[in-house]
């Protein structure tokens, strides 16, 4: 009898054995997924905290180039309400003054081939704006040009802005803005966004110019990471791209194959 009783007790015996276990699991579970929740929270919290950072830097360029505009467009208000100077006269008053013949044998002629190379520089910056920041907002354009022309100042790269745009489009790698060797000039024009590069490229050779790239002799878009970024000095995110420049002004190293 009493071997029966000893029999009966056994399963409750391992029963309890089994809620033990069981409870014991439940509590790792739930130090795991609590442990989960907050590398999540973690990560979440970073993730806002850089968003935060990346507007912030948006918001300070933004203010820079409105400050810039405000200044010139107060320059030119005093320009237009300061003192007028007497009429120029007209184009027909002046011919008529002339002697045609003297003007044609003392006519300048290199000042034809002056303003062709103005115009092909002009043409040159425009297709960068258009073809590498067509779809980015104004200031993204800016930027785009300010690395063209920051690549012109710059004794590494070539002294002229239609060089510099299309350096290295003889090969079929190496070219520093991928438009120029990757067939992208072929597809037609968005006429409007042309038209809106070229007014842009005409006004910043004529003197509108912001340096919102802040020295930036390169960028790319921020979805791809080249291995020459590594080696260069952040200096903005604006729209779609980031911008970096040499890390001092003593960099003597050839610039990096492409953008």
């Amino acid at each position: 009898m009493k071997r029966k009783m000893r029999n009966r007790r056994q399963p409750y015996e391992v029963n309890w054995t089994l809620r033990s276990l069981f409870a014991a699991g439940v509590m790792s579970l739930c130090a795991v997924a609590s442990a989960m929740s907050v590398t999540v929270n973690a990560n979440r919290a970073e993730a806002v905290r850089q968003e935060k950072l990346a507007l912030e830097k948006e918001a300070e360029l933004v203010a820079d180039f409105a400050n810039y505009l405000a200044a010139e467009t107060a320059a030119t208000r005093e320009a237009l309400d300061g003192p007028r100077l007497k009429p120029a006269k007209s184009t027909s008053e002046i011919v008529s003054a002339m002697d045609p013949i003297a003007a044609l044998a003392s006519f300048d002629f290199t000042e034809l081939n002056a303003a062709k190379i103005d115009a092909d520089e002009r043409r040159c910056l425009a297709q960068a704006i258009y073809y590498e920041a067509r779809s980015e907002p104004r200031i993204g354009q800016l930027a785009v040009a300010d690395v063209v022309l920051n690549r012109v100042a710059s004794r590494l790269y070539p002294n002229s802005i239609c060089e510099v745009v299309f350096q290295g489009s003889e090969r079929r790698t190496g070219c520093q803005f991928s438009f120029t060797c990757d067939g992208s000039m072929q597809a037609r024009l968005n006429k409007r966004k042309w038209s809106g590069s070229e007014e842009l490229a005409g006004a910043i050779l004529a003197g509108l110019r912001s340096p919102v790239s802040r020295n930036a002799t390169h960028y790319h878009a921020n979805y791809v990471t080249p291995y020459w970024s590594a080696s260069l000095t952040p200096t903005a995110t604006i729209g779609m791209h980031k911008f970096y420049r040499f890390p001092s002004k003593r960099a003597v190293a050839a610039a990096p194959a492409a953008m």
